[in-house]
């Protein structure tokens, strides 16, 4: 992950006056989102922290009345994409401060809890492992052509049970999806013999699709189905200080279109989504990444989504690729929130809603998955990576839990909007109410709605309208608020 240019962005929206202490004891530990009769019932969290994804005590009902002169329509038979679930990373990190850790994993993935639906799996070590670089073929420098030393065996082990804790996450929810991405190929498939830096050699090209298929048969023997893959992790960033791997998207392109892609197609047991690109809405180096590998003939024949993170651009990025990819599926796939001296719970919620939840949800985002699951109280362990992210949950030394900013966003999406909901239309309010409307597989609607005006101690009033009837709230400043009904 490259986090510079998230600091930059972060420190430009730090304008809501709150403790960079995230206070959780106002939060409700479950919430209730069975049926409400027809009425329309609200959570709210606002940036001081009195309300925690809290469900607001009165009812909405709608009606003919207008209250307001500013009105939010929404259109539930305009219907956009189809949402697979909201998540984030299980890293090696992550892994080991969750592993039989029942309470955390419960606050992460019961049904009555946070509910998340979709993790992101790393294909070998990344910049969040306790145990340092590895990949599943290391040789010492000798080549290996026939993957003779192929092993899962470091994704067991306990200071990276990674394979252990994915059981333990598939016995609170059956149905949940992984998708796996790697920042290196093994060391001696690349121009520098090393997990660091350097580019896969063309000529290794089979062997590392291979390599791919292996990992996939691994992983499903154990139980664990992958159902997407981005061929490299940021593959426009490569460093000296934790394994990372360019590839161009020329690269990328033949490697999908004449390797990876044809290789998958034929293997009858194991056949991920390939999604490419995965790397910030926008890298001055190749703005046209995703354009480039989709126009291949060959590569599009096996991939038509691409995956985003929102350390570099802004959302609006997108739109240049979506004018010429209309069909193309959207993938958001890494974001990390992060704490220093000036973070604050009023930045992140900006931050995060502007530019990961709201921002690629109406721009056809069929999942938006953050970066770690969980970091202890130093934002590690590390290797080699950023030393100020935060994960969804802090795990502390003590095995104290510390819900972060992060979770409660996720909460009011993920605890209501159902894996197979689809996005519907809804008019936004620019520079005052951003919201994303969902309506779910049982017919329920879902609207996330978040003020976005600055305007200090001031609630906006607003209608909001669906099939000519409408209710009316005011909404408090910098709060976000989710709204059900059936």
């Amino acid at each position: 992950m490259i986090i510079l240019k998230r600091t930059v962005v972060f420190l430009t929206v730090i304008t809501l006056i709150t403790s960079c202490d995230y206070d959780d004891s106002t939060a409700l530990n479950t919430i209730d989102t069975t049926s409400n009769n027809g009425q329309v019932t609200a959570f709210l969290t606002t940036p001081d922290q009195n309300s925690l994804v809290q469900e607001l005590p009165d009812k909405f009902e709608f009606s003919t009345e207008v209250r307001s002169d500013l009105v939010i329509t929404i259109d539930e038979n305009d219907i956009r994409q189809e949402v697979e679930g909201f998540g984030a990373a299980l890293t090696g990190s992550s892994a080991f401060l969750l592993n039989n850790n029942q309470e955390a994993l419960n606050t992460l993935f019961a049904q009555d809890q946070l509910n998340l639906s979709y993790l992101r799996l790393t294909v070998g070590s990344s910049d969040f492992t306790k145990i340092g670089n590895y990949s599943y073929n290391e040789t010492g420098g000798a080549p290996d052509p026939t993957l003779s030393l192929f092993s899962l065996e470091q994704d067991m082990i306990d200071d990276n049970p990674i394979i252990p804790v994915a059981q333990q996450i598939l016995s609170i929810d059956s149905e949940i999806k992984f998708m796996s991405s790697p920042w290196s190929a093994p060391a001696w498939m690349k121009s520098n013999n090393s997990l660091e830096n350097g580019f896969l050699l063309a000529s290794n090209y089979s062997v590392y699709a291979r390599y791919w298929e292996m990992y996939l048969e691994g992983y499903k023997n154990a139980g664990i189905e992958i159902d997407a893959i981005t061929p490299q992790n940021e593959p426009l960033f490569a460093t000296d200080d934790y394994p990372t791997m360019f590839m161009s998207a020329q690269m990328q392109a033949t490697f999908i279109g004449q390797h990876l892609g044809p290789r998958l197609a034929a293997n009858t047991t194991v056949s991920p989504k390939i999604i490419s690109y995965d790397h910030n809405f926008f890298v001055g180096e190749d703005p046209d990444y995703p354009t480039t590998v989709l126009s291949n003939p060959l590569a599009a024949q096996y991939t038509n989504a691409v995956a985003y993170h929102a350390y570099g651009g802004q959302p609006s990025d997108i739109d240049a690729f979506r004018d010429v990819y209309p069909d193309a599926e959207i993938y958001f796939t890494e974001q990390s929130g992060i704490r220093t001296g000036n973070t604050t719970f009023g930045g992140e919620l900006n931050f995060f809603l502007k530019n990961v939840f709201i921002g690629t949800l109406r721009r056809g985002a069929k999942a938006i998955l953050l970066w770690n699951l969980a970091l202890d109280e130093n934002s590690g362990p590390t290797n080699g990576g950023c030393d100020i992210c935060t994960g969804v949950i802090e795990v502390s030394s003590s095995g104290a839990i510390r819900k972060n900013p992060e979770f409660y966003i996720l909460s009011h999406f993920s605890k209501f909007v159902q894996s197979g909901a689809v996005v519907i239309n809804s008019t936004q309010v620019e520079g005052q109410l951003l919201n994303v409307a969902f309506k779910n597989p049982d017919g329920s609607k879902v609207l996330v709605l978040y003020n976005d005006s600055g305007l200090s101690g001031q609630d906006i009033r607003v209608d909001i309208e669906m099939n000519g009837q409408r209710f009316n709230y005011a909404v408090p400043n910098g709060s976000l608020t989710t709204f059900t009904w059936d």
